[in-house]
């Protein structure tokens, strides 16, 4: 007996979406963010609070990771809470960011965000009206 596949039907799929890479890094008591592109923005602080560890807090919208106890885990813990939209909205409208010396050298970490497709974009199908 031939089996079957089993395929989910388009409204069931995740929708199609853009993987984008980024990387944050921690110097001098700020946070720096880098798209795909190389450009280079501040977006925050990171400070190591006593008896608590490092602690990140993002200028827009007071977004502020729990404490850690090395810098790399204080981005890793609020790359948890950073999507796509937000870090591209950073990208938009922040300034370049100068900064002389190895980046690489400096603690830091790398993360991909989806950007999820718009529907017009993907199965043309209007949205359901209630």
């Amino acid at each position: 007996m031939a089996s079957k596949s089993k395929s989910k039907p388009a409204s069931d799929a995740a929708p199609p979406s853009l993987d984008y890479t980024f990387k944050l890094f921690a110097t001098d008591h700020r946070v720096l963010a880098q798209n795909g592109d190389g450009k280079l923005i501040d977006i925050g602080a990171i400070e190591h609070r006593e008896k608590t560890g490092f602690v990140v807090s993002l200028d827009v919208d007071e977004l502020e990771s729990e404490p850690a106890s090395s810098e790399e885990k204080a981005l890793q813990n609020i790359a948890t809470q950073i999507t796509f939209d937000y870090l591209d909205g950073l990208f938009t409208s922040e300034d370049v960011t100068e900064f002389h010396g190895k980046l690489a050298d400096l603690p830091h970490m790398e993360l991909t965000l989806d950007e999820t497709l718009p529907r017009s974009l993907t199965d043309r199908t209007p949205p359901h009206l209630f």
